[in-house]
Order: C-alpha cells, then sequence, then structure tokens
C-alpha cells in the first residue's frame, strides 16, 4: 500500500464516514449550522425589515431628497453630472374634513418616478392625465367611506397658501397607500396644478411662509457609500440652501453598541457550543477507533497522514451536515422573525431575507467551528503509537509514569471521582455545554423580568385611558394641544365605574427670562462645545433675554403625579394661586439642569396682555405620557393648576383627558371609546393601558421564544454531549469494568460507581452555572438592557435552581441506560476484547 498517496488518505476518510458511528456527529455539526443558519437569517431578515420599514416613514426609497425647491433650482441640481437620476413632485396643499383629521394627506402633482419612489404609483389605473383627474391610495378611500373603484367622482377640499378650494374629480388610479409614512399623498395633473398652484422660480429662503408650488425632488447617486456627503457636496456644488433628507437606510442601518454587543455574544455562544459538542463528538469518534489508527501506524501510516484522515473524515461529514444545518436553520429563522418584527409595530411589514451572505457566514462560521473542534482529536489519534492504541482506555494513555499512591478503600463514589480525575479536560467540555444553556436560560429570564411595565406605561398612559387629539396620538404635526372638547369630558364623567379622571392644559407664550436665569443659562454654556456655545449665543434666549415656553394646567389628579426634582412641594400655594412649579431645560443637553431654583420669582405671560408674577416652589417632573408633543427651544416648562391657567389665559380646552375605570368596566368602556372616537368625534383618538399591557406581554414573549430556542438547541447539545461522554467512557472502559466485576464487584456497584460519575458531571455543571450565571446576571443582562427606557435590573437565579432536578435525573437515568448498553455482553467476552 502507498501510505504517501493522498487518494488512499481520503478513501479511508471516507469509509470511516460510511460507519453508523457517524450520525451523530452529522447531527451535531448540522445543529450547529443550523443555530448559525437561524442567526443570521433572523438578523438579515430584521435588518431588510427595518430597512423597508425606515423608507417607508420617510417615505421614499430614493438616495436623498431636496426639499422647497424652485424649479430653477431643480434643474440647476438635476443635471449635476453626479445625478444618476432625478424625479419631484410639487405642493399644492393640505387635504381639508373630517376624514382627514386622522390621517394627514397632501395634495401634489407627481412625476411617475417621484410617486414610485415614493411607494405611491397606482396599481390600479394611471397617473392622472386629464385635468380633473387624481390619484389616490386605498387608505385615502377608507377614511373617506368610498369604495376601491376607478372613474368615481370625489368631491375633495384643499387648502393652499391663498385659499380653500373645493372641487370634484375622477379617480384615474388607486395605490394600496403606506399606513407608516407622516402624511398621505393625492396626485392632480400637471394642467391643474398649474391653474391652482402656479410652479415657483424665486428660491423658498426668501419667501419663508410660502409653500404652495414649491417642489419636492429625489435623486439617486452612482453608489450608496456615504450618501450624506455625496448629498451635502451635491448642495455645495449647485448652490441649493434648504433642507436636506438623506435615505440612510440605503447605506444602513445604524447599530447601537448593545445591539453589536448582542450580536457578537450570541455568535459567541453558537461558536462555542457547536465547538463543544463537535469536539465531543470526534473525541469520542477518535477513541472508538484507536486501534484502527494504531494499526494503520504498523503499516507505515505517519502521524501527520492521520491528522489528515480525521480532517478529511471531519470535511466530508460537515458536507452532509452543513447543508441540514443551513436548511432547517434558514426554516427556524424564517418562523421566527414575524414574532420579533411584530413587537415593533403591527404596520411593519415581515421581508424574509435570502441574502447569499447569510448562507455564506453559516458555512464560514460552521466550517471554522468543525476545523477546530476536529484539531484537538486529530492530534490525539497521530500521538497515540500502536502498542498504546491496543490497550488504550480514555484518559490513561501515560498510565506507565503514574506515581503511586497510598493505597485508599475502594468505594463506588472512589472510583467514580477517579474516573472523572482521568480527564479533566473531557468533564470540562461536558459541564461548559449544558453550562452555556443555563447561562442563557438564566440570562434570558433575568432580562425578561427585569422589563419594568410601570416604566413601560409611563411613555403612553398614565391611566386606563388617555385620550387626546389625534395630531397628538399618532404624533402627527401640526399638533392640535386643545383637541378635547368639553362634550366628551362630560360624557367621561357619565361612564360607569368611573374612578378617577382628570385633564392636562397648556398654553405656549414665548416668556421672558429673569435676570438669574440667564446668570445660570450663561453658566450652563460651559457644558457646550465651542461651535455649539457659538450656535447658542445667536439664539432669542441669548439676544433677546426670552424663550418660549409650554405654560401647563394640571387639575386635581394628574397634579398628583407631579413629581420633585428640588425643593418641596407646597400644595396649598400653588393651589391658591401664589406659587408655579417649573421643570429642567430638558433640551439642553442632557437635560438636568435648571435655570430657576425653589425661592426665585419669575414673571408669566399668558399671551393676551395679563401678566402675574408667582414664586417657584419647586423643580419637578412628570410622566412623559402626559407631556405636549412640541418642546420649544431650551425645553423650559411651567406647571400651574388647571383653574389658575384658564382664569389668566381664558377659557380652553384640554390637551390630555385622562381616567380610571374599575376592572369590570375596562371592556365596556374601550369598546365606547373606540365607537366614539371613530364616529362621534374622528379628530380624537386615545391610548388605553389595556392595549399597552397587550404590547408588553407580546415583547415579552418575543424574548422568550427566541431565548427559549436558543436554549433549546443548547440543552439539546449539552444532553448529547453527556449521552456522547458517559457512553465513550464506558465503551473505552468494557475491559476495566469486566476487570473489576471478576473481582467481585456487583452489578449494583458498577451501576452506583457510574450514577456518581453522571452526578459529578451535573454538579460540576451546576456550579459552573451558578458562577457563570451570576456573573452574567450582573454584567451581560444591565449591560443588554441599559437602553431600555422600561428596564429595572432584578438578580435572579431561579431559572437555575429550577433546572436542578431535571439536571440530576438526567445525570442518573444516562449512564443506567449506557452500561445496558455493554452489559449484554458476559464478562468472558468483555475481558477478550483486547485478544
Amino acid at each position: 500500500m502507498n501510505t504517501g498517496s493522498g487518494s488512499v488518505v481520503r478513501m479511508l476518510a471516507k469509509k470511516s464516514v460510511r460507519s453508523s458511528k457517524n450520525y451523530i456527529a452529522i447531527l451535531a455539526i448540522a445543529l450547529a449550522g443550523m443555530m448559525f443558519t437561524s442567526v443570521f437569517t433572523i438578523a438579515g431578515s430584521l435588518l431588510e425589515s427595518m430597512k423597508d420599514n425606515e423608507m417607508r416613514i420617510k417615505g421614499s426609497y430614493a438616495h436623498s431628497g431636496f426639499h422647497q425647491m424652485s424649479m430653477t433650482e431643480y434643474l440647476r441640481v438635476s443635471t449635476d453630472p453626479e445625478i444618476k437620476d432625478s424625479s419631484y413632485s410639487i405642493l399644492i396643499g393640505d387635504a381639508q374634513g373630517d376624514a382627514f383629521r386622522k390621517l394627514p394627506t397632501e395634495v401634489r402633482y407627481s412625476e411617475d418616478k417621484y410617486a414610485e419612489w415614493s411607494y405611491s404609483l397606482p396599481n390600479k389605473g394611471t397617473m392622472p392625465q386629464q385635468k380633473k383627474e387624481i390619484g389616490v391610495s386605498a387608505l385615502v378611500l377608507d377614511a373617506l367611506g368610498l369604495p376601491h373603484t376607478l372613474g368615481q367622482s370625489i368631491t375633495l377640499t384643499f387648502k393652499t397658501d391663498k385659499q380653500v378650494i373645493t372641487d370634484t374629480f375622477t379617480v384615474s388610479g388607486i395605490w394600496d397607500g403606506n399606513p407608516v409614512a407622516w402624511r398621505q399623498s393625492i396626485w392632480v395633473s400637471r394642467e391643474y396644478a398649474d391653474a391652482v398652484a402656479p410652479v415657483a422660480n424665486e428660491p423658498w429662503n426668501n419667501r419663508p411662509n410660502v409653500y404652495s408650488g414649491y417642489m419636492n425632488s429625489q435623486f439617486w447617486f452612482p453608489h450608496t457609500w456615504n450618501i450624506e456627503t455625496q448629498a451635502e457636496e451635491l448642495a455645495s456644488r449647485t448652490g441649493f440652501d434648504g433642507q436636506i433628507t438623506v435615505n440612510s437606510s440605503s447605506e444602513f442601518i445604524d447599530s447601537e453598541p448593545q445591539d453589536l454587543f448582542l450580536g457578537i455574544l450570541v455568535i459567541v455562544v453558537i461558536f462555542v457550543a457547536g465547538y463543544l459538542v463537535i469536539y465531543n463528538v470526534f473525541y469520542i469518534s477518535i477513541a472508538q477507533d484507536i486501534r484502527s489508527y494504531g494499526l494503520l501506524k504498523t503499516l507505515g501510516t505517519t502521524s501527520k497522514q492521520i491528522k489528515r484522515m480525521v480532517r478529511f473524515k471531519a470535511v466530508y461529514l460537515a458536507c452532509i451536515g452543513i447543508p441540514i444545518g443551513l436548511m432547517s436553520g434558514w426554516v427556524i429563522g424564517r418562523l421566527l422573525v414575524p414574532s420579533i418584527i411584530y413587537n415593533f409595530g403591527e404596520e411593519m411589514r415581515v421581508v424574509p431575507s435570502l441574502h447569499p451572505l447569510i448562507f455564506a457566514l453559516s458555512v464560514i462560521f460552521s466550517l471554522l467551528t468543525v476545523y477546530m473542534s476536529c484539531s484537538g482529536p486529530a492530534k490525539v489519534a497521530s500521538r497515540v503509537s500502536p502498542m498504546e492504541a491496543l490497550r488504550y482506555i480514555e484518559g490513561d494513555q501515560q498510565g506507565s509514569r503514574r506515581k503511586k499512591k497510598k493505597a485508599n478503600p475502594i468505594s463506588p463514589v472512589r472510583l467514580a471521582l477517579a474516573n472523572l480525575k482521568r480527564t479533566p479536560r473531557k468533564v470540562l467540555m461536558v459541564t461548559l455545554s449544558f453550562t452555556l444553556s443555563l447561562v442563557i436560560f438564566n440570562s434570558t429570564y433575568g432580562l425578561v423580568h427585569s422589563f419594568d411595565f410601570d416604566k413601560f406605561i409611563a411613555y403612553q398612559s398614565v391611566a386606563d385611558f388617555t385620550v387626546a387629539d389625534a395630531s397628538i396620538i399618532n404624533n402627527s404635526s401640526p399638533f392640535n394641544t386643545s383637541g378635547v372638547s368639553e362634550e366628551f369630558t362630560r360624557q367621561v364623567q357619565t361612564l360607569d365605574g368611573l374612578e378617577n379622571s382628570g385633564n392636562v392644559y397648556v398654553e405656549t407664550v414665548t416668556q421672558n427670562l429673569t435676570d438669574q436665569a440667564l446668570v445660570a443659562l450663561q453658566k450652563l454654556t460651559g457644558l457646550m462645545s465651542e461651535s455649539e456655545r457659538e450656535e447658542f449665543q445667536s439664539s432669542q434666549e441669548m439676544v433677546k433675554h426670552r424663550s418660549t415656553v409650554n405654560t401647563f394646567g394640571f387639575s386635581e389628579w394628574p397634579a398628583q403625579l407631579i413629581q420633585v426634582k428640588e425643593g418641596h412641594l407646597n400644595s396649598q400655594r400653588w393651589e391658591n394661586g401664589e406659587g408655579i412649579y417649573v421643570t429642567n431645560v430638558s433640551t439642553f443637553k442632557d437635560g438636568t439642569h435648571s435655570i430657576y431654583h425653589p425661592g426665585d420669582k419669575v414673571m408669566v405671560s399668558f399671551g393676551n396682555g395679563k401678566e402675574k408674577e408667582y414664586d417657584v416652589l419647586a423643580i419637578v417632573d412628570f410622566p412623559k405620557a402626559i407631556h405636549s408633543a412640541s418642546y420649544y427651544d431650551i425645553g423650559l416648562e411651567f406647571l400651574l393648576p388647571s383653574d389658575e391657567l384658564i382664569a389668566n389665559a381664558g377659557a380652553m380646552q384640554p390637551m390630555y383627558t385622562i381616567f380610571d375605570v374599575d376592572d369590570n368596566h375596562i371592556t365596556q368602556t374601550e369598546k365606547w371609546l373606540e365607537q366614539y372616537c371613530s364616529t362621534t368625534d374622528t379628530g380624537l383618538d386615545y391610548f388605553s393601558k389595556k392595549a399597552s399591557a397587550e404590547t408588553f406581554n407580546n415583547l415579552i414573549f418575543m424574548f422568550e421564544v427566541v431565548g427559549g430556542v436558543l436554549c433549546i438547541l443548547l440543552g439539546i447539545i449539552g444532553v448529547l454531549n453527556f449521552i456522547n461522554s458517559m457512553l465513550t467512557s464506558i465503551l473505552t472502559r468494557k475491559r476495566e469494568i469486566a476487570m473489576l466485576q471478576s473481582i467481585g464487584m456487583t452489578v449494583r456497584q458498577v451501576k452506583k460507581m457510574l450514577n456518581y460519575e453522571g452526578i459529578g458531571y451535573a454538579c460540576l455543571g451546576l456550579l459552573l452555572s451558578v458562577v457563570l450565571g451570576s456573573l452574567a446576571s450582573m454584567t451581560v443582562v444591565p449591560a443588554l438592557g441599559a437602553e431600555l427606557s422600561y428596564f429595572t435590573w432584578r438578580f435572579t437565579l431561579t431559572p437555575i435552581a429550577v433546572s436542578v432536578i431535571p439536571i440530576v435525573l438526567i445525570a442518573v437515568i444516562i449512564p443506567a441506560l449506557c452500561y445496558r448498553n455493554i452489559a449484554k455482553k458476559t464478562i468472558i467476552e468483555r475481558l477478550r476484547i483486547n485478544e
């Protein structure tokens, strides 16, 4: 036989692959490939869905857009040699009427390409051709209560800069609509646009309060690298000095540090888990075939060729296992993606990714895992001499060089400990494999149970129901901060089961700053960079000593939600109109600084000529759920009792009405509120704590599903490793166990010894799980939740404690089953195994 031939080495490796003993190796490689593929599929699909959602929110998938352009500016910019393609639309005005209070809609003329890039090209019919034709989305038709039918007549009212126009149009085209866009569009013909809002030729900067007739443009660059710089350079070259938007989604989604950390952590965990199981499988395979490798060495096979044979075998097995892992991993990832994306918002579309990079990365990482996993066992196989191979017992390769020790009484416990000490590396590998599963289980549980519903709800609703104008609830400017009618507040008072109710009012007025406030503000500019400080010196605060301020009016119940930052709440003086509460300057730097302090005096203007001086009683904050939708200048806000605000500012309607009902009337009240907002007063919308609780529970479910699947896969790997380890230990010690039995060791004692070995693995694994689980709970979990506004860290080891009994049972049952496999042969047959 030509032992130097590479073809012979490959042939021997192929023959070894055909053995039925390799099924577990193929399964291990498939599991590793499946985990890598599922993670990359989830990440890729999530990235594609987020990109799609970002572009749909911005209303375009073009690279960049310039806004409020004149035709002269557009022609100059669109002919730039660095522009690959361009198109435009012309603003006519805003659609008016109750149907558009919850669906802000602009009336525009658009070129076909602009409409296509804006997700607004008709898929039924065509863009408007005749003067009185229009294109509308299904969303607009639904808001108007009209069928999705071409050729129907629609009477539409819209407002331009100069006039309100009501006209009748014929529908020429319909498209689905973009529910996440901040504005919907209705397309009119160019002939109609020229008649009511001729295109502007003068730069918008010279006419800042005029919008009708100005153009929005969209551009494509030759490549997506650094789009923002390309857009800025284009504006600089062409002299455009207006608003620029950049679609960074065409380039990439910015990753937060904790997202990158989580991604790297998951890949490392999968890599380690895959390494542990594949290493163990190959180690077992080497142990079982060690005599074959010894015989090959007697025929002249070198250590290098033995290593190559093991590696060839690993490659052949990988060629079988990895494709299985790729297919099953993509299916699992595809099934998990919808449950993850659902928690980003119901309107976010699922965009499953089949990008070749997903499978390329999965193959690379899987092959790397297989290669590194088989390297150690390959060295073991190459170093064993023919004579050692014939009498090989796991962990006993250097038995002849052991030091003699004092004899001790023999017992199953001592024998079990001795067997564990034989192969410390293998013991560590096996315990690490199921320790990983427990640590992930514990960390997932710790993360999910650190989600704080009170914090989560604080950004949406402080009561069972929070009602406001639809523009505020849907965060769609311009905001109507006095949209709750008196009729609605009266209706609330008649509700069955009503427990508490209250109103929040707001008046936005420019206020003069006191000398003390200016001094404090000047000191705070020292926290700014030089460029920020220079820019701030030209602000109205520094030039005119004035700032636009939201002055709130709180009725009795919402006033109980005010939180003190400095000073003390003096309810009596506050309710008597003697004092005022003031907030930090929330938009200045990190929002933790105040330019007023308790004891200062402040003169409040109410915008109608009335002014009143108040003592500053305290620096306060209040829940985000009842903040104004708009912050101005430095974010300074005043808080007064609602009666005091109305007495000085005049009659006004609430920005928010909040109320609680008892648990028996929650569902009934929500149905009433939904009907009221959809039929009686369509300008209103609401948040409900019940709906927020469902969203919160869905969020927890997402983490439980993803974390649970990962834990199950890692748990399977851990159990496989333990089974393989015990099976190998028993198979390689068949003769040794037979010798012990031949000198009087009973079957019961053998089983006890093996059980104690299993319990030893379990105890070491649980101890390691407690140590690593505690470290992960105190470091990794807080790091993952650091950027979540609703995260309150809680230490826990509950999942590990719950896992003690199942792990001990597995540790006892599996060795007993493995022993049954060798007990089928008699003691004599096992003693003759090397003859």
